[in-house]
């Protein structure tokens, strides 16, 4: 009899086991990163949208590989992610869309989702941010702050899409300070610590009292500006405020979290299906927390110019000139979507030559 009553338990072990499984399916979820999650910028936006989609999902597991470099070596990490299970890849820098793409043709059964690409496939979708519009209301706090009416940018790569965002930044800043310029130095990479700190001083030497940036961490950028007691402007991760407590106003943050929980509950539905997917502020975009020096007038003037972007305001409608004074955008046109990759110029109140 106890024979029996143990083959029992044992049988209705595996049966609440099964109905267990069943219940609450698993997925392994991978994820690389070009730099590391400490960089209070892109990369540590990524992993904070991957641990929220973690928490929102029982079940997930993370798979995760830092300073992964943009070569055949994050092919060979992203295989061996597979080879543990994963069935979803978040491949969250530009240049690893060839390596996530020729696996996914190697891998069909495996879904990939690369961070502001083009390619597509039955597996294969790409998302990013719409950062341009976003960085208007940036701009109106910038130009509420300055008292030298010269702001300062840092740019890593000028490519189209981050010479828009000092566009975007220069029309919001003029939309409420028409005194304001905006001098930009570009360092020719998206991560170099040297050449990012140096830049930052040659701003605030140049006049500059308001610091932003496009580079993949601002985390050099801020803290230079701390020392030097002028105010800074974040981007890609709201917890940069941390590096400037005298020095923060606001800056933007992504917030991927409810797309990578949407993809992965699609994955695990067995509903995926690949889209070019470009969102903005109130979705992909959110405004950090303001700092402990922004007057509540300047904090009401820039929410309120963010809630108009989000519902639809284009900054870049016509006319806009350029620094030259040749009309670029012709009134009654707009520039938005794609062509947002087709600055190669900067508005006026920009100093700086954009190529």
């Amino acid at each position: 009899m106890t024979r029996l009553r143990f083959l029992i338990f044992a049988l209705l072990l595996i049966l609440f086991a099964g109905r267990a499984a069943a219940a609450d399916p698993t997925l392994t979820v991978g994820a690389i990163y070009v730099g590391s999650t400490n960089d209070y910028g892109y990369n540590r936006s990524m992993h904070d949208g991957l641990m929220a989609m973690k928490a929102a999902i029982p079940g997930v597991t993370v798979l995760e590989a830092e300073n992964v470099p943009e070569t055949a070596d994050a092919e060979r990490i992203m295989e061996g992610m597979i080879q543990q299970g994963a069935k979803l890849i978040f491949a969250t820098s530009f240049g690893h869309q060839e390596s996530a793409f020729n696996l996914a043709k190697k891998h069909p059964d495996v879904v990939f989702e690369h961070a502001g690409g083009w390619m597509q496939a039955p597996n294969f979708g790409n998302f990013f941010g719409a950062t341009q519009a976003a960085w208007y209301p940036m701009g109106v706090a910038a130009g509420l702050m300055t008292k030298s009416n010269t702001l300062g940018f840092v740019v890593g790569v000028p490519i189209g899409y981050a010479i828009g965002n000092v566009n975007a930044f220069a029309l919001g800043a003029r939309s409420v300070n028409p005194k304001a310029e905006v001098r930009v130095v570009v360092i020719g990479s998206w991560s170099d610590k040297a050449k990012e700190a140096a830049a930052t001083n040659a701003l605030i030497d140049q006049g500059a009292d308001v610091v932003a940036m496009h580079v993949d961490s601002p985390a050099t950028v801020i803290q230079a500006a701390e020392n030097r007691g002028v105010y800074s402007i974040g981007f890609q991760s709201v917890e940069a405020r941390a590096l400037a407590p005298k020095g923060w106003i606001t800056g933007l943050g992504f917030t991927w979290g409810p797309f990578m929980t949407d993809t992965a509950k699609s994955v695990m539905a067995g509903t995926f299906k690949p889209a070019m997917v470009r969102e903005g502020l109130g979705e992909m975009i959110a405004i950090a927390p303001f700092g402990s020096a922004v007057p509540q007038t300047t904090q009401a003037a820039v929410t309120a110019a963010a809630d108009k972007v989000a519902k639809g305001f284009n900054p870049f409608t016509g006319p806009i000139t350029d620094n030259t004074g040749a009309v670029r955008i012709k009134e009654g046109e707009a520039w938005g979507g794609d062509k947002m990759g087709n600055f190669d110029w900067y508005v006026e109140g920009v100093i700086g030559k954009a190529k």
